[in-house]
């Protein structure tokens, strides 16, 4: 009999067995369908957003060129029109080398105006991220000759939404900042590059901003066999020659480096996706372990079966070939049904994930390469919870099996440590789960119940971004936000009206300053630019000094308002009242300020500024009119903040027909969307997990209890006939069970304390472990334990003596 054959035959034997135990089929198909569902979602969303994200050809071959600081994080890879060009046209190391920017370029049409994500490259830009067009064409180098029509090719979906995937968009003309633009082509789905509406072929010129937008970043495809070496060799040149011309723009002390497109632009999620799951993989170890504890009583029950086999010749390797065959049926069944339960949690992640954390052209989705994850993950749960009960089933003791039926079968020792360690391993891992989605709850707490100082319900923000072409310096956006925060102070409803280059408390612009005799600290402060009403609304109290005028910030006046922070800082034991602070960065371009130092006339309080694990940062708070750079207005509001949404954009268009304005939305919905989104999709998830484990363990000591029962009622029977009371023996099938989960717990709280440290290493922003969480998790698993103990507990106080003792 080949190997085939013997295989289909032990398939059909098991097959058939299985259907005879249709309950003990189906309590092990849906615990490890849990577990490798999970597994498959997750894994589902791991290779779309951090394995596999991108459709260009040969993304790895794509690279950004970083500079950076030996020692320190970070670099850049974002750099000048001119740094741009300069690679372009010396580098050796590529195929071809494209800038490319986000811009808000606004699409002038009938009605109000809309603004667009735009990306400006090169006109070969296409040709080096290696994707054909959907519809249409891509730039040619007609398109590129000097006085051509200027083109447009359009997002795919930017060209669904806005017109509905008709082709005949294809040949449109579009105003997009100003200039009449033909559209000659539309990209593919998955062609996301840089999240754009709409790519805008553009020559770089030396010496030339795009549209306003004065930093590119660069991309290159890399040639093939050239190794790091070679590639710092060829660019190092380059940005010695840059570094002497612009020594302001790059590190004393600074390397050259390629960063790989996948790290230049990775998820914001993938951390917490290899933490969730690694949280799968408990969870489907629990499941493995309940399984395995199944297979080790019905292994129990087929001593007398195995001893037959054993007795007519079969050998060890045959049983444990049979036994195992089972196993891969149950895994087989519980891989299919888990495809299916995947394929529904995947729609619900996809549902919950935090905006713009994953890459744009990331496509989740089950397909292939998930599929043969969940059929080697199938395989991989058979060996691993059919391996033991295999070997243990496979050596039955022939005499005691065949004289005594199944009375004495899986009594032995050895089997009852099995079975309890199993069950310690599934409280073990349950608690880790439950402590992790606590640890989740509470940075989610963290999160909402810091004190921002204000109330972010009654704060609504909106973002009007002056295009360069019509609004080129500042004196022109002076006028027009002049204007505009004067309107907007006489709505009805409206109790303040504030400017900055953002919003509390999300960060801004940094800058590092130099204070007059102060300390000379090199890391970069706030560099907020508002009026007096900014401060009013965000909740900011004097401590010291006063608020600059309306006067003085229509005068230009170089004066600041500092928080208690900077003064910490900078001015510890000193009065800050009067020090000037300077900040170099605005001497240069496209500043150039011919004086770039504030004397301080306020202090402020604290207000939330950052990360709330970093605390407040130092901050300084400058006139909006020195820049001219302040694009988001907000407003105090005394009535329901969606009241004013429209009245707010009709005073805009008031002023501009043609501006468009937008992320209008109050600080709480911004809050909800970019701070609190990503722990809750984090809480959630490990929450579901966390409960799932949760069932599984507490159905695994159910069975091992309610076995030892079963298997004790005899000696039950005869305590009780003896004269034990009922809570004598209700205690005795408790204790069994609680030292188990007593052995468990500990095991679980020194694997939880251990996998804290790594978690906190993979995701900075969670919350450390306290005694209070580990407390409250290792009640809940105490809890759910005894529950499970006690209804065996029950059953075995109320056997009745003679039955019991008959059964001998």
């Amino acid at each position: 009999m080949s190997i085939g054959d013997r295989f289909l035959w032990d398939a059909r034997v098991g097959l058939r067995g299985l259907l005879r135990q249709r309950g003990f089929t189906a309590v092990a198909v849906g615990s490890l369908a849990l577990g490798i569902a999970a597994a498959t979602a997750m894994y589902s969303v791991i290779h779309a957003v951090v394995l596999d994200p991108f459709p260009y050809k040969d993304v790895d071959s794509l690279t950004s060129i970083r500079v950076f600081e030996p020692g320190r994080q970070g670099g850049r890879t974002y750099y000048t029109v001119d740094q741009y060009l300069e690679f372009r046209e010396r580098s050796r190391i590529f195929h071809g080398v494209i800038a490319s920017t986000i811009s808000d370029v606004v699409w002038t049409r009938a009605g109000e105006p809309q603004r667009l994500r735009g990306n400006h490259g090169p006109f070969d830009t296409f040709e080096v991220m290696g994707v054909g067009p959907l519809a249409g064409r891509l730039p040619t180098a007609t398109d590129a000759q000097p006085g051509a029509p200027p083109v447009a090719v359009l997002g795919y979906r930017f060209w669904q939404r806005q017109f509905g995937g008709d082709r005949r968009a294809i040949g449109r003309q579009m105003v997009l900042n100003g200039v009449v633009r033909t559209v000659i082509g539309v990209m593919p789905p998955r062609f996301m590059w840089r999240g754009a509406d709409v790519y805008l072929p553009t020559h770089f010129r030396r010496g030339e901003a795009v549209e306003g937008v004065r930093s590119v970043h660069v991309l290159g495809r890399l040639k093939p066999g050239i190794s790091a070496a070679h590639a710092e060799g060829d660019l190092k040149p380059i940005i010695e020659d840059l570094a002497r011309r612009e020594p302001q723009s790059f590190p004393e002390k600074w390397r050259v480096a390629l960063l790989p497109f996948k790290e230049t632009f990775p998820s914001g999620l993938r951390s917490a996706l290899f933490v969730l799951f690694g949280a799968t993989g408990l969870l489907l170890l629990i499941a493995c372990a309940n399984v395995s504890n199944l297979l080790l009583f019905r292994a129990a029950g087929r001593q007398r079966e195995m001893a037959i086999r054993a007795s007519m010749g079969a050998g060890r390797w045959r049983l444990i070939r049979q036994l195992l065959t089972e196993s891969l049926l149950l895994a087989s069944a519980a891989g299919a049904v888990g495809i299916a339960l995947a394929y529904a949690l995947l729609r619900s992640v996809i549902a919950i994930v935090p905006p713009d954390t994953i890459p744009d052209e990331a496509q989740v989705a089950m397909n292939v390469p998930v599929l043969l994850f969940t059929v080697a993950v199938s395989a991989a749960t058979a060996l691993l919870f059919g391996l033991a009960p295999a070997l243990h089933g496979c050596v039955p003791n022939l005499v005691e099996s065949l004289k005594s039926g199944t009375r004495t079968a899986g009594g032995d020792p050895h089997s009852e440590l099995l079975r309890g360690g199993l069950v310690v391993a599934e409280v073990a891992l349950a608690l880790m789960l439950l402590a992790g989605s606590a640890l989740m709850l509470r940075t989610l707490l963290r999160l909402t119940d810091a004190d921002l100082g204000f109330r972010p319900e009654r704060v609504l923000a909106m973002r009007v971004p002056l295009p360069e072409t019509r609004y080129p310096d500042a004196a022109r956006r002076n006028v027009f936000f002049r204007d505009l925060l004067q309107r907007v102070a006489t709505v009805p409803g409206v109790a303040a009206v504030g400017i900055n280059t953002g919003m509390h408390p999300f960060g801004g612009w940094g800058m590092q300053v130099e204070v007059a005799g102060g300390s000379q600290d090199t890391r970069p402060v706030g560099f907020s630019q508002v009026n007096p009403g900014y401060l009013k609304i965000f909740g900011f109290r004097l401590l010291a000094g006063r608020l600059p005028s309306e006067h003085e910030v229509a005068a230009q006046q170089r004066i600041a308002v500092v928080n208690d922070a900077f003064v910490k800082r900078y001015l510890s034991g000193r009065s800050a009242l009067g020090a000037i602070v300077r900040v170099p960065r605005l001497a240069r371009d496209p500043y150039k300020l011919p004086e770039t130092g504030f004397e301080i006339a306020g202090v402020v309080s604290n207000v939330l500024n950052e990360d709330p694990k970093e605390g407040v940062q130092p901050e300084m708070f400058v006139p909006y009119t020195v820049l001219g750079r302040a694009d988001n207005v907000s407003v105090l509001a005394a009535v329901d903040p969606a009241s004013l949404s429209k009245t707010l954009a009709a005073e805009v268009y008031a002023i501009d027909p043609d501006q468009p304005v937008t992320d209008v939305r109050t600080v709480q919905e911004t809050l909800e969307r970019w701070a609190f989104s990503g722990p809750r999709f984090n809480l959630i998830l490990f929450g579901v997990f966390a409960a799932l484990g949760l069932i599984l363990a507490t159905v695994g000591v159910y069975g091992v209890i309610s076995n030892t029962v079963a298997r004790r009622t005899q000696e039950i029977g005869l305590r009780l006939a003896l004269g034990a009371a009922f809570t004598d023996v209700t205690w005795l099938v408790l204790r069994r069970g609680m030292i188990l989960i007593a052995i468990g717990l500990a095991f679980g709280l020194a694997a939880t304390l251990a996998a804290g440290r790594l978690l906190r290493s993979y995701m900075s922003a969670v919350a450390e472990f306290d005694i209070t969480a580990l407390a409250a998790v290792s009640a809940v698993m105490v809890l759910s334990g005894a529950i499970a103990c006690f209804w065996p507990a029950q059953r075995a106080a109320r056997v009745d003596p003679s039955i019991a003792l008959r059964t001998e």
